[in-house]
């Protein structure tokens, strides 16, 4: 009975112990960056900038305001396979501090990107990158391993992502002169069909879908006017194409031919979500 009493009075003396760790700060603060090799997505025309950022360990709570240094290194680049992002295509919104501010574990500044001159120079996954390093800080200590972030960037068109894909296609068969409907349209949105739309360039996506069939086409969005073109399939006719900006849909009428059979279809596409995950390189 007694080796059980000891042993449980050890039990709670060790809970004990570890649970006043955990409420207690630690001896040294640090600042780090979270990631070193991250990929940021840049959307052309909605989301042309990145935060660039810090973050605080080492105590529970931030009473004041905090800061780290940085700067722009190149050095960092060495043995990889990224160039140096050019300075006239991004602006810092501080070009040399970044402040924690009291209350907050982490800090940021803004990075933002002239668009123009990043698709100009570069396809949609870029070999440029923005290494940066931490030079110093208003905390005991700069984290050794995590001083340091090379952060690369693609971007993609405004129109990618999955759209709900509803419609109708009429077919015409030339040599026996039938004809047939095909309605491809539910009442609730996501019991749909959907593409996924592509980026081919800044402007330009690709779709997996064309009518009800497997196909591509190309929807460019110039402006306030859209284009569509199927380069593989034969005859093809753009009727018309068009967007509602406010209700993220994307109206299409076209024609193209397959053998003897002539497809004319109408396509409403209904935007869904992007597909943006977490990448790293």
């Amino acid at each position: 009975m007694k080796k059980i009493v000891n042993y449980i009075l050890a039990v709670v003396l060790f809970s004990s112990c570890t649970y006043e760790d955990y409420l207690n700060d630690f001896d040294t603060t640090t600042v780090y960056f979270s990631f070193q090799n991250p990929v940021r997505t840049l959307i052309v025309d909605e989301y042309e900038y990145i935060k660039l950022g810090v973050a605080l360990g080492g105590k529970r709570e931030n009473k004041q305001n905090e800061w780290a240094k940085f700067e722009v290194d190149s050095e960092l680049l060495q043995n990889t396979r990224f160039k140096l992002l050019p300075s006239d295509v991004y602006t810092l919104s501080n070009t040399e501090e970044i402040v924690i501010p009291e209350g907050k574990m982490q800090g940021d500044v803004t990075v933002n990107f002239d668009m123009d001159k990043l698709t100009s120079m570069s396809e949609p996954y870029t070999n440029y990158a923005l290494p940066v390093r931490i030079t110093s800080t208003s905390l005991d200590q700069v984290h050794a391993e995590k001083d340091y972030t090379i952060i690369a960037f693609k971007y993609i068109a405004h129109l990618d992502g999955t759209w709900y894909h509803k419609g109708t296609t009429k077919a015409i068969n030339l040599n026996t002169d039938s004809t047939w409907t095909r309605i491809y349209s539910k009442p609730t949105l996501e019991k749909n069909q959907s593409w996924t739309l592509n980026t081919k360039t800044s402007q330009m996506v690709e779709t997996n879908g064309i009518s009800y069939l497997s196909g591509k086409m190309e929807i460019d969005q110039q402006a306030e006017e859209i284009f569509i073109t199927a380069e593989e399939e034969e005859n093809f006719h753009s009727k018309s194409a068009s967007m509602s900006a406010d209700k993220k849909e994307l109206y299409l009428s076209y024609s193209f031919q397959r053998d003897s059979i002539v497809y004319e279809a109408t396509d409403t596409l209904i935007f869904a979500t992007r597909n943006i995950v977490f990448e790293t390189w």
